[in-house]
């Protein structure tokens, strides 16, 4: 965990509701294009240029003022798809387990999160196939919602 303590951007993974004029003084311009050069932000900018929104575009990459009164747009977006990814593997945990396979949790949710849990692996196609022509089954509670939303699956591997 030290990587992560180590590194002052970690501090928009813990607070949610950050007020920026509080973490200003600590975005300086590195940490700003730090952000700007992470994959979900090249994605973001991806699909900004898609739609030909050019000036979003200009202003993210080259306005430090407009790119941070953004951040706690993109920090929202962030607990969001956590939230979304936790309960698919909570999904497909419980698949596995009903099915039997010797599968945990937590090295579901890894896999996820190296990338190497997409829709064409064998255990998730198995596991939806299974699901597809079985009965529906309890899930276990999560703390973010009553029931985890089965459908969330295929959303995992279109945003992972």
């Amino acid at each position: 965990m030290c990587h992560f303590y180590s590194n002052p951007l970690s501090i928009l993974l813990v607070l949610p509701d950050s007020d920026i004029s509080v973490l200003q003084p600590h975005l300086t311009k590195d940490y700003l294009n730090a952000l700007r050069s992470l994959p979900s932000m090249r994605n973001y900018v991806q699909d900004k240029l898609a739609e030909k929104d050019t000036v979003e575009v200009k202003a993210i990459l080259f306005d430090d003022e407009y790119f941070t009164s953004l951040l706690p747009q993109f920090v929202e977006m962030l607990h969001a798809n956590a939230r979304t990814v936790s309960e698919a593997v909570v999904v497909l945990a419980a698949l596995c387990e009903r099915a039997g396979k010797n599968v945990g949790s937590a090295e579901l949710y890894l896999d996820t999160l190296n990338g190497d849990l997409k829709p064409e692996t064998p255990l998730v196609r198995e596991m939806l196939q299974y699901q597809r022509y079985s009965l529906p089954i309890p899930l276990p509670q999560t703390p973010s919602t009553t029931q985890p939303n089965p459908s969330l699956l295929p959303w995992l591997f279109r945003h992972s």
